[in-house]
């Protein structure tokens, strides 16, 4: 089972791609306290309007799956998020 939950804030103002079927695609960092580190997310949700609250420095919660892909002759490793949910400041 690949599920993985991460708390933390939104490091930088999403980047927002369109499939061309109009799916919104948000691809952001996620600032971990706890470790001091990032990772990225990939968010595929709804058409082209709505979407979760992902501006910078909001507090959210991330689940999904952890996926590899290769960029060049690294690994990069980022999530792909199912759910985003906003967390109470």
């Amino acid at each position: 089972m690949n599920k993985l939950f991460i708390s933390g804030s939104v490091g930088a103002e999403p980047e927002v791609l369109y499939t061309p079927r109009g799916q919104k695609i948000l691809m952001f960092p996620v600032r971990v306290d706890e470790g001091s580190f990032s990772i990225d997310v990939v968010y595929a949700g709804g058409q082209a309007e709505g979407g979760p609250e992902t501006t910078t420095g909001r507090r959210i919660l991330v689940a999904g799956m952890l996926t590899r892909t290769k960029t060049g002759s690294r690994d990069v490793l980022k999530v792909k998020a199912s759910k985003i949910l906003p967390m109470e400041e």
